[in-house]
């Protein structure tokens, strides 16, 4: 019962995010601009605009300043070019890094160029939370909460992909990479591999655990809905355990 309650709830959130809207603008007098507003689908002004680039050439090539309501600080990328390989690798997940939480799923349903870096800021996030509710010293309480924010996220990713988010999607979507990525089953594997013990294994466990199902659920969408093959599940679990191995190490080092 339980899990079906922290289902709808998450539903619901992940429906509203979807039903939301937002728009980028790319501004500026450059050819540059041009440019980048073309790779993105960005309109040329900042009417209405939520979140806002500001292209300015520079001597070593441009620099764009972001800024809007939809950002959470305002911040300076700089870019030697303006290219699709520029924007994707480097400006995308700077964007994403920079926009505040409730505006990622609508962005990244509206540009697709920007879909990636969004869905990958989603996944992170939390996968954080997740780190901390596992390290947490009550046993049996973490997994409902865990499950909860792993629906949430694979829900967002789907809705950031442009899916129809209704209660029996919800349900569908997340079986279907459950099936693959269930936390009990990751838990199990990755217990085995973790080389720590105590609050850290578990926390490990929470941050990789929901990184895998996340980055499962970006292939599934992209592939048009084909499930990553056995090869490829182990290779997300092998990074997913290594980026959390990296991330607990920082932590440890504050």
């Amino acid at each position: 019962m339980l899990g079906l309650r922290n289902l709808y709830r998450v539903f619901q959130e992940s429906r509203s995010a979807a039903r939301r809207r937002a728009t980028l603008a790319v501004t500026g007098d450059s050819p540059e601009a041009d440019t980048l507003a073309d790779l993105l689908g960005a309109q040329r002004n900042a009417d209405g605009a939520e979140a806002i680039l500001t292209v300015t050439r520079t001597p070593g090539g441009v620099e764009v300043y972001l800024s809007g309501e939809a950002v959470e600080g305002a911040e300076t990328v700089s870019l030697s070019t303006v290219s699709g390989e520029a924007v994707s690798g480097e400006l995308a997940p700077r964007i994403s890094d920079a926009l505040e939480e409730d505006y990622l799923i609508p962005l990244g349903r509206a540009y697709p160029v920007l879909r990636r870096a969004i869905c990958e800021e989603i996944i992170r996030h939390n996968a954080r939370q997740n780190a901390v509710i596992g390290a947490l010293p009550i046993p049996g309480a973490d997994m409902p909460a865990i499950t909860a924010n792993q629906g949430r996220m694979v829900l967002g990713v789907a809705a950031a992909h442009g899916e129809e988010l209704s209660m029996e999607r919800a349900r569908e979507l997340v079986g279907v990479l459950a099936a693959g990525f269930g936390f009990r089953a990751l838990s199990r594997q990755l217990l085995k591999l973790v080389p720590v013990a105590g609050w850290a294994a578990a926390g490990v466990v929470g941050y990789a655990g929901t990184l895998a199902m996340g980055r499962a659920a970006i292939l599934y969408f992209e592939r048009g809905k084909r499930e990553p093959g056995p090869e490829e599940r182990s290779e997300i679990l092998h990074r997913a355990r290594e980026e959390a191995e990296a991330f607990f190490a920082r932590i440890r080092r504050r």
